[in-house]
């Protein structure tokens, strides 16, 4: 499955996640607004789609640094077994969100706790721009809200870190964000009805075991590669090793008259 797929699934199906994490802001976006703003759907859903646009682009600004890490790394490190240690870890912290969003581990937020070494220096900065007064404020907000320790976007960073590139690590984070803007933009006009759904058990169990399943897909390729490469160094080994060929002879008529 091509990687830019793999990761807007990722952020769809995640969007239980999202709401649980940006949910908050997105109440707040309405909360402050004036009256007037508030009564015309418009209005509101344009403070909203500004919002979103800051958020996406600080993934993307996130996914550009996180690629050019890569292929910095790849520069220095043998490249071959660089690439599949970052791809098996990216598809184990996949399968960790998964766990973590259907209920059934919490071992993801070891990294939230590092990633909320960055929040805390960003957080204050936010109360800059509440409450939400305008568009300006709205896009702000967003782009400083995108820094928020979330294992689902750490498991999509892996992903832009493995691309070895910092164009493919922006476009990787792009396909991420647009996964996760349904659910968002869905919550600013039902927030009660999809607040109210997303608590629900077997929403987030299905949403666990098919990001589960993205998960496990993203391992087999690695892995399966390490074994092809393992059979092909095997063979290749027998192919060149004398006592691996055949030295079977055809008898001769002199052998036969002894």
């Amino acid at each position: 499955m091509d990687i830019l797929v793999s990761v807007f699934l990722m952020g769809l199906l995640g969007g239980v996640h999202c709401l649980g994490m940006c949910g908050g802001v997105v109440g707040v976006l309405t909360a402050g607004l004036a009256p007037e703003v508030r009564s015309n759907p418009k209005k509101i859903a344009l403070f909203h789609l500004n919002y979103n646009i800051g958020r996406i682009l600080s993934y993307i600004l996130m996914g550009l640094a996180f690629g050019l890490l890569g292929a910095i790394l790849a520069q220095t490190l043998q490249m071959s077994l660089f690439d599949k240690a970052l791809r098996i870890f990216s598809g184990v912290l996949m399968v960790m969100v998964g766990l973590y969003i259907g209920g059934w581990s919490s071992s993801v937020q070891i990294l939230e706790k590092v990633g909320a070494k960055l929040w805390a220096i960003l957080q204050p900065l936010t109360r800059r721009f509440l409450p939400v007064k305008d568009l300006k404020s709205a896009f702000f907000t967003g782009l400083l809200w995108g820094g928020i320790p979330c294992g689902l976007v750490y498991g999509a960073l892996s992903f832009a870190i493995v691309s070895g590139s910092a164009s493919q690590g922006g476009l990787i984070m792009l396909a991420f964000g647009l996964g996760t803007l349904p659910s968002l933009l869905l919550m600013a006009s039902v927030s009660t009805q999809i607040t109210h759904l997303t608590q629900k058990t077997w929403v987030r169990k299905i949403s666990g075991l098919l990001i589960i399943g993205l998960g496990v897909a993203a391992l087999w390729m690695p892995i399966s590669a390490m074994i092809t490469d393992k059979l092909h160094g095997h063979n290749k080994m027998n192919t060149h090793n004398p006592q691996s060929i055949n030295t079977f002879k055809q008898p001769t008529d002199l052998d036969y008259l002894t």
